[in-house]
């Protein structure tokens, strides 16, 4: 299976000198940053919370939202129940405070952080199961490449920090294939692709920013280069655009 999302930036990324159509040399191309892992954000010592035993003989299913503040030395100086049945409410909050947080890094030093938890009492599992997400301070963006203006773009060619600016929308956009060589070794990942939409709609000076796999990339410029889009716009009239897409191939198991 394969995702597509498109992103649109601003400004171009310094991209690889490769146009669509032209072989593609994996070592030319740097990889794509790979995204936050939402399970950085899991405490260790995660107890589950303990199902009261007159809900779970009753088949009552509740859930509790709680926030914690966990101090830059990771211990907890607040941990607030925000939503749910007092039923509920004690023992998600009991378990929650054995927890062990672990308090985000930025700029080398350890911060505040703020959690938010919500916690699912289902009786047809017979337990509690948690999520957690960071509230704050805000993720940190993944390492990005450098970013420049492209130089080889024609001067009526805008940019989304221009104002009157209206971002294209992809309305057409076939998926790629899959490669069978990034099929048979495991290979998933993103593919970004910078590229101008004209005013027709129609997406042309594909060049390649990063890449997982090298026979994905090929595939992924193939593709793109047949995608319309409803063209961008300055103070309403159509213009030609630049914008990054980013395809995005996953595996799943079937």
């Amino acid at each position: 299976m394969i995702e597509v999302e498109v992103l649109l930036l601003g400004f171009g990324l310094l991209v690889a000198p490769l146009l669509a159509g032209q072989a593609v040399q994996q070592n030319e191309i740097p990889p794509c940053p790979p995204p936050a892992a939402k399970s950085d954000y899991y405490p260790e010592n995660m107890v589950r919370p303990k199902y009261p035993k007159d809900a779970l003989r009753n088949g009552t299913a509740g859930t509790v939202d709680l926030r914690a503040v966990i101090a830059p030395d990771g211990r907890i100086t607040d941990l607030a129940v925000l939503s749910g049945d007092p039923y509920f409410s004690q023992p998600a909050h009991a378990a929650a405070r054995k927890w062990r947080f672990r308090p985000e890094v930025r700029h080398g030093y350890a911060v505040e952080t703020i959690y938010k938890i919500h916690i699912r009492f289902d009786p047809m599992l017979q337990e509690a199961t948690s999520d957690v997400e960071l509230e704050s301070p805000p993720p940190e963006a993944p390492p990005t490449l450098t970013r420049a203006r492209r130089q080889n773009l024609a001067p009526d060619v805008h940019h989304m920090s221009e104002p009157g600016m209206i971002a294209p929308k992809a309305i057409y956009s076939p998926e790629p294939e899959f490669s069978e060589t990034a099929r048979k070794a495991a290979r998933q990942g993103n593919v970004d692709i910078d590229l101008v939409v004209g005013p027709d709609g129609l997406p042309r000076d594909l060049q390649l920013v990063c890449s997982a796999e090298a026979s994905l990339s090929d595939n992924a410029l193939t593709a793109v280069k047949q995608w319309k889009f409803a063209p961008g716009t300055k103070d309403g009239k159509p213009v030609a655009t630049e914008i990054q897409v980013e395809v995005s191939f996953k595996l799943y198991d079937r």
